[in-house]
């Protein structure tokens, strides 16, 4: 989904997560067989990245089971290494258990992304609602990302909020606002 700043893009996605109603008309999702008007109730269908930062203080474990409270050492694996942060949390001083400041503090600001977006793969949902969320992250590490997550959601919808002609380039349809 693109669209210059005030075209809607944010609305949308307050519409699909049912936190505002539509002046007209109705939104429905749908598998090809049933039919459900958005609701509150249809927001458990939607794994939600928000633009900007969302990391808490705590451990880099801490905002991961924040996804999943249950989550298994090897779903923290694939997480991390689908958002591609596997590699920089590994070399953290203390890995997994490395404290955060407020926001993420002690992460650059993509670091940070790869980590909300480990923590929402390990949340349930059919849908993946990205919003800006490879904003600041470079090309390589981007095209990585998307690879990783096209083979990770099979089965899955994958909704990106961007402004990279790139990144809208790899998906199957691009819808401008």
């Amino acid at each position: 989904i693109m669209g210059e700043t005030g075209r809607g893009k944010t609305t949308l996605v307050r519409l699909l997560l049912a936190l505002a109603e539509p002046q007209e008309g109705s939104i429905t999702l749908t598998d090809g067989d049933t039919a459900c008007p958005v609701s509150a109730s249809t927001r458990g269908n939607f794994v939600y990245v928000p633009q900007g930062n969302t990391l808490f203080s705590g451990t880099v474990r801490d905002n991961l089971l924040m996804g999943n409270p249950d989550a298994t050492p090897g779903q923290l694996d694939e997480a991390l290494h689908t958002a591609v942060a596997d590699t920089f949390v590994a070399a953290l001083p203390q890995g997994l258990d490395t404290p955060l400041g407020e926001q993420g503090g002690g992460l650059s600001e993509g670091q940070a992304q790869r980590i909300a977006i480990a923590r929402a793969l390990l949340r349930p949902g059919r849908i993946l609602l990205l919003d800006e969320a490879t904003s600041a992250l470079d090309p390589e590490t981007e095209r990585t990302l998307l690879h990783r997550l096209r083979r990770l959601a099979q089965g899955k919808t994958l909704l990106f909020v961007t402004h990279h002609p790139a990144l809208a380039e790899a998906c199957d349809e691009t819808i401008r606002l």
